[in-house]
């Protein structure tokens, strides 16, 4: 979607990774600036229009939802704490409920409140406009 030039075309569209989890982001977002900056047929086929690298365009138009990584929750500030979502998958047998407030202190453990809270709920509001 980036390099089909989506987000240029339609820059108030959000998309977003769900039931991933979360610490590939940070490789991926290296991965997909190095292919732009690097790879001259890419760049042919397509430039940003406001020369925007491709993760500013995960930074402006995307978010990846999780239950349980807290290996993505060290990596937040190469992800976007902006573009984070917690959830708990209730109620399929995978989810963390009953537990989910357990899982939060460990995968949150040690950071900011303001962080936990914007990832376990403002974000989402904010998304979907509650």
């Amino acid at each position: 979607m980036i390099f089909a030039g989506v987000f240029d075309r339609y820059p108030r569209l959000r998309v977003g990774s769900v039931e991933h989890e979360t610490a590939w982001v940070p490789h991926w977002l290296r991965q997909i600036d190095f292919t732009y900056r690097e790879r001259p047929a890419l760049a042919r086929a397509w430039k940003s229009r406001h020369a925007m690298l491709p993760s500013e365009y995960w930074q402006r138009n995307m978010f990846v939802e999780f239950m349980e990584d807290d290996c993505g929750i060290r990596l937040r500030d190469v992800i976007g704490v902006d573009n984070m979502l917690w959830g708990n998958d209730f109620p399929h047998a995978e989810s963390t409920w009953p537990k989910s407030r357990e899982f939060l202190d460990r995968i949150f453990a040690g950071t900011p409140d303001e962080d936990r809270r914007k990832i376990t709920s403002d974000n989402a509001a904010k998304l979907f406009r509650f």
